[in-house]
């Protein structure tokens, strides 16, 4: 292995955890694999909107009127899980409120990512590999300025190319 070969390993482990960091989601990790999720609920709250997307199965929602009690399973009949939005309503009025009250075991995601995530990670690999976020560099004898990471920044994601982060963007949770 080569220290190319081993820098790119890195970047592509990077760039993984970093896309799912900023979109807030994973895109396969839960295709197969059930997710455990815990909700907050708060007063009057009929709706749970889950993390992961698009829903596939959901196999288990339990609930607790306080965090002292343990989870029993809430009936089928009385929860209705909506695929378009990736949301479980409540029939019976709300879910019962409190921190960590509802815990969904659910399967979500893509078989394979979506052919324009590929492309924006793939794109975001070579920026981080090629060093194109440095504010310049020197090629031979020639000083490049990178004008798109010029200036203060408050967070990495501010100097990504603006075709990736357009990409990104639509598949952000919130």
């Amino acid at each position: 292995m080569t220290d190319s070969d081993e820098k790119l390993s890195l970047i592509i482990g990077s760039v993984d955890a970093l896309v799912k960091n900023y979109c807030g989601h994973s895109f396969i990790d839960y295709y197969t694999t059930p997710k455990v999720e815990y909700f907050n609920i708060n007063p009057a709250q009929d709706a749970i909107f889950l993390n992961e997307w698009p829903v596939r199965t959901v196999s288990l929602v339990e609930s607790r009127s306080s965090n002292t009690e343990s989870y029993t399973t809430v009936d089928a009949v009385d929860y209705y899980v909506d695929p378009s939005h990736d949301t479980i309503y409540y029939h019976n009025g709300y879910w019962p409120e409190g921190k960590g009250a509802v815990k969904v075991t659910y399967t979500a995601g893509n078989s394979v990512p979506p052919a324009d995530i590929k492309i924006a990670c793939l794109d975001l690999v070579h920026h981080y590999f090629k060093e194109e976020y440095k504010e310049s560099k020197t090629i031979g004898a020639v000083n490049v300025n990178n004008s798109s990471s010029m200036g203060k920044t408050t967070t990495a994601s501010s100097t990504w190319p603006g075709h990736i982060l357009r990409v990104l963007n639509l598949y952000q949770n919130g």
